[in-house]
């Protein structure tokens, strides 16, 4: 969603939008050790913006499901993505003073895309090591069963 850095004021203004699945996925396909994540539908984000002066104040969550492989079953299952964000999106002549604080971006021009502080929000929520279930009992090391569907088929057990 691109905005007119202009057309905002000190006053709140809602944003609502959705970013595709398809271009997060492509972005997690071209990660080495990210193929067993992909969002199953599109990046909900709500949010709020204004400006002051030049810095354009951005926060708000996003939102979507993701299907992932459980860490101990090796099962899919999909789970729901949440994650609040808040970015101070600052004048790129300014950039060029130290900024150590987390949530700082930059801006050049009239147009401010905000797809990609979103996108990188959503990739950042990503979490390799997710169980299916808090219960999750994993797969017998001997077997290879999935001990949440069947017994263990080992003869010493």
């Amino acid at each position: 969603m691109i905005v007119r850095v202009p057309d905002l004021t000190e006053e709140v203004r809602k944003v609502v939008f959705c970013e595709p699945a398809a271009s997060l996925n492509d972005r997690i396909d071209a990660s080495p050790g990210r193929e067993d994540e992909h969002f199953v539908g599109d990046l909900e984000v709500d949010g709020e913006l204004y400006r002051t002066e030049g810095d354009v104040h951005f926060s708000g969550s996003v939102g979507a499901q993701v299907r992932s492989v459980c860490s101990r079953c090796l099962e899919e299952f999909v789970w729901q993505l949440e994650r609040d964000f808040s970015f101070v999106i600052v004048p790129a002549k300014a950039a060029e003073e130290p900024q150590d604080d987390e949530g700082i971006d930059h801006y050049s021009g009239d147009d401010l895309d905000l797809a990609p502080l979103v996108c990188e929000q959503a990739l950042l929520a990503l979490d390799l090591s997710l169980l299916c279930s808090d219960s999750c009992r994993g797969l017998c090391a001997g077997c290879g069963a999935n001990l949440n569907v069947e017994e263990c088929r080992c003869a010493n057990r």
